[in-house]
């Protein structure tokens, strides 16, 4: 079994191929829909409390596309309003820790500008890293693959 420092450090190389497979030409993140589902796994969608590994590393790697104004308001410990440099998309970036071991991050749109490009967003989501926490969704909603099913997936082969 892998360890799962090297698992991470595989799978953070992946996505960091993937934004740049987003956004070479004049594409952008925003127009892939398996992107958009990827940093839009939300526990509180699922009345559970986990964090999802490959949310928060893809939102790591999109930052730097982005302008990111601070929120005064929000139900989240971090709210940020995110906007696309490409395509001026917005999104509400959310931060929240819910005990001392599971935090999570969540990157929703609220408003696209974008034509969608990318393949179609399937169900259940094809996790490689997975979940961590303390509840988690059914595998119909989620569920761990191998590296390359994953890998094929966020790559669109």
């Amino acid at each position: 079994m892998e360890d799962f420092q090297i698992k991470y450090n595989k799978t953070s190389q992946l996505l960091k191929k993937a934004v740049s497979y987003y956004y070479h030409g004049n594409s952008c993140a925003c127009q892939y829909p398996r992107f958009m589902q990827i940093v839009g796994i939300n526990c509180i969608h699922y009345k559970a409390s986990f964090k999802a590994w490959e949310t928060t590393l893809l939102i790591e790697k999109v930052k730097p596309y982005f302008e990111i104004e601070t929120l005064k308001n929000g139900s989240e410990n971090t709210n940020e309003k995110w906007t696309c440099r490409k395509c001026k998309s917005q999104f509400n970036y959310g931060w929240s820790d819910f005990s001392i071991a599971v935090e999570r991050d969540v990157l929703f749109p609220i408003k696209l500008n974008a034509k969608e490009k990318g393949e179609k967003a399937i169900k259940p989501i094809p996790l490689y890293l997975g979940l961590y926490g303390h509840s988690y969704p059914s595998k119909k909603e989620i569920t761990n693959v191998n590296f390359d099913a994953f890998k094929t997936y966020i790559m669109e082969k």
